[in-house]
């Protein structure tokens, strides 16, 4: 319908390294799809970086790493947002993930684990040094989950300071929403996420 990218629901580390059946069938994705990243999740460095070489052999276009998932089980595996608690690991885990990349990498994340760590800004200065291609900010903090409204002003923020494209997520429902997004320099492009499961034909 016109999406100019799209992305993977968010795959586990550990599924894709013991190829489990059910994690691998969700890696599939058709070549009109394209350009397409399969986007990973986990707590391990050595089990991400093993996972972003699979989906790297599997064909997809880039490897895309989930740092804002805010459920429970995946946190308490040290997956997803819980990464956005420690900068320098994360730093640590995007060298090794990229060492072993031909394909660009990129990440999604929130604006900080919650209100009084909203770290984004560090956030993606980390990945720019580590040679990440574009960062996804969802903005709302991991503690708010899906309540509230998306910080579009702290995402602006972000998009004009940093040396990488910034791609604004939260609360597009509309065309019209996207489009103003971006032509008032919100961000560099934007992501729709739950706005496209409820209308695919939003694009």
């Amino acid at each position: 319908m016109g999406a100019e990218i799209v992305v993977s629901e968010l795959l586990s580390a550990e599924g894709l390294v013991r190829k489990g059946k059910k994690t691998l069938d969700m890696m599939a994705f058709d070549e009109r799809e394209r350009p397409v990243g399969i986007q990973i999740f986990g707590g391990s460095i050595e089990s991400m970086k093993e996972a972003a070489k699979i989906v790297q052999d599997a064909g997809a276009d880039f490897v895309d790493i989930n740092f804002g998932c805010p459920v429970k089980k995946v946190v308490c595996d040290g997956g997803g947002a819980a990464w956005l608690k420690d900068p320098v690991k994360m730093g640590e885990l995007l060298k090794a993930v990229k060492s072993g990349l031909r394909i660009p990498l990129t990440i999604k994340v929130r604006t900080g684990w919650d209100e009084a760590t909203r770290n984004v800004k560090e956030i993606v200065k980390v990945a720019a040094d580590c040679g990440v291609a574009w960062v996804a900010i969802h903005g709302r903090t991991r503690a708010q989950g899906y309540s509230g409204l998306s910080d579009w002003e702290l995402i602006r923020e972000v998009a004009i300071s940093s040396t990488i494209p910034v791609i604004g997520n939260g609360d597009i429902l509309t065309a019209e929403q996207a489009k103003k997004r971006i032509d008032e320099g919100y961000a560099h492009g934007v992501m729709i996420g739950r706005g496209a499961l409820k209308n695919p034909w939003i694009f």
